[in-house]
């Protein structure tokens, strides 16, 4: 006899849609957090969901579709995910936008480009992702059917033959077994458990150092692969995640680089356009010889004042007032060490470590291409370049270091079932979002595609946890 029909271990965005569909299924519903509040990582969010033929995008003369999504997404990952979880994410992606919109969640009427899609995705909640989940939580507050249980770290699946048929809290010497029909784990990722990370993300871990920090929830320990372990459950995306490019600066959040910067790898040469979006610069930076830095002149630097980065990147997230690459931030980090001010281009070279005739001839071949307002490397918009040219120089170092988000998980099908060693699924347990691989890709698509994941496979796993308790019962 079971205690709910579904209980969903976790409450950020995939738990709470999981809560819901579940119950909007006819199933009782324990949706369990493990902090004492609910909302997780997605909290914390920019609020930005990816999702395809949308009534929004419809309203902004947008023409898109689901095949159009999947297509994209494949093609860009070349095919290196899990072709029927992208198919059921694209056809469902776009529904769930609008079934957040029912849900009383406001969107911008502009629609989020990150850059490099060929048609506008992203839908940016007003509020953030912070309203994402408070208009959730109202719906489950709302339904008679879900009960909530907070502070309760779920660390055991209560598995009988080879079916998981409940969850338990051991602590302080005591079991707290509860019975379900069916479990989605909804757990988050792992980017605040160091070890997990260097383990699961041995590339970026080893090169961000000690740059790099984790934007999530400090709830996001990883406990999937615990649980998963339990009953022979594959994981998927080693060494996958989404990771901004940053300086040492500051722990704010910032995705773009203004265009008025230029980039040299260990050899003191470009090597992409510096107002390339975020989706692609990661597997650039990963590819080149470290370590990169930014350089600019002491002009550049004066005419970056306050309230004019929006204007010098490729795009600007609506409602986000940060900024790192600004006069008197640069001035701070010369006094900490962390900006290299230089009176020669030589003396500069010197000091972050590349061949002089090297950085020499970068910048000259720059300042040319800045002269004729075309770049004859990278192709960046000329209206955002300034010349190297006025001393004293600076050099800053950027690493791949601002952690948004982890991609290695539990494989699941495209009914978010997760699925054993065997390939067979594992009777009973489900997961959605970032506790999940297979999903997202070696490359992040950006507009979204993390909560886009969440939502969408939430969703997909709550109607597929109530209809499993449904036969198991």
């Amino acid at each position: 006899m079971s205690d709910f029909d579904v209980a969903v271990v976790g409450t950020g965005a995939a738990g709470l849609a999981a809560a819901l569909e579940a119950s909007a299924s006819g199933a009782s519903v324990l949706l369990i957090e493990g902090s004492d509040v609910v909302g997780g990582s997605s909290r914390l969010s920019s609020g930005v969901v990816m999702g395809a033929g949308t009534r929004y995008q419809k309203a902004a003369g947008i023409e898109d579709s689901a095949d159009a999504l999947y297509s994209f997404y494949l093609s860009t990952n070349h095919w290196n995910v899990e072709p029927p979880v992208v198919r059921r994410l694209a056809d469902e992606c776009g529904p769930t936008i609008d079934w957040l919109g029912d849900l009383g969640v406001r969107f911008y009427e502009q629609i989020y480009f990150s850059g490099d899609e060929p048609q506008a995705r992203g839908h940016v909640a007003i509020g953030e992702g912070a309203a994402i989940v408070e208009a959730l939580y109202a719906q489950v507050k709302r339904r008679p059917g879900i009960e909530v249980a907070l502070r309760r770290r779920v660390n055991r699946l209560v598995v009988e033959d080879n079916q998981v048929v409940g969850v338990a809290v051991d602590a302080d010497g005591g079991s707290d077994e509860l019975r379900a029909g069916a479990v989605v784990l909804a757990l988050g990722g792992f980017g605040a458990n160091e070890k997990l990370v260097a383990e699961h993300l041995p590339t970026v871990s080893r090169l961000s150092g000690d740059f790099l920090w984790y934007i999530g929830a400090e709830t996001s320990q990883g406990d999937a692969f615990t649980l998963g372990a339990q009953v022979g459950a594959q994981v998927l995306g080693h060494d996958r995640c989404q990771i901004n490019v940053r300086p040492n600066f500051a722990h704010l959040p910032d995705a773009y680089l203004p265009g008025w910067l230029v980039l040299v790898n260990g050899t003191g040469r470009r090597f992409f356009n510096e107002m390339a979006p975020y989706s692609v610069t990661q597997p650039i930076f990963l590819s080149q010889p470290h370590p990169i830095h930014a350089i600019f002149d002491d002009a550049a630097k004066r005419a970056a004042q306050p309230k004019t980065s929006a204007g010098a990147k490729k795009v600007h997230i609506p409602g986000a007032d940060w900024e790192d690459w600004v006069e008197p931030v640069v001035d701070e980090m010369v006094g900490k060490g962390r900006v290299t001010r230089a009176d020669s281009l030589e003396e500069l070279a010197r000091a972050i470590g590349v061949p002089e005739a090297n950085l020499r001839g970068t910048v000259e071949r720059y300042n040319a291409d800045v002269a004729a307002g075309r770049d004859s490397l990278y192709l960046k918009e000329p209206s955002v370049m300034r010349p190297i040219e006025q001393p004293p120089f600076y050099a800053a170092e950027v690493r791949l270091s601002q952690l948004g988000l982890t991609s290695a998980g539990l494989r699941i099908d495209p009914d978010a079932r997760v699925l054993a060693t065997t390939t067979a699924p594992v009777d009973g347990l489900f997961a959605a979002g970032e506790c999940t691989g297979g999903v997202l890709g070696d490359v992040y698509m950006g507009s979204g595609n993390s909560l886009c994941n969440c939502l969408t496979f939430g969703r997909i796993a709550g109607r597929s946890a109530a209809a499993s308790a449904r036969l198991s019962s």
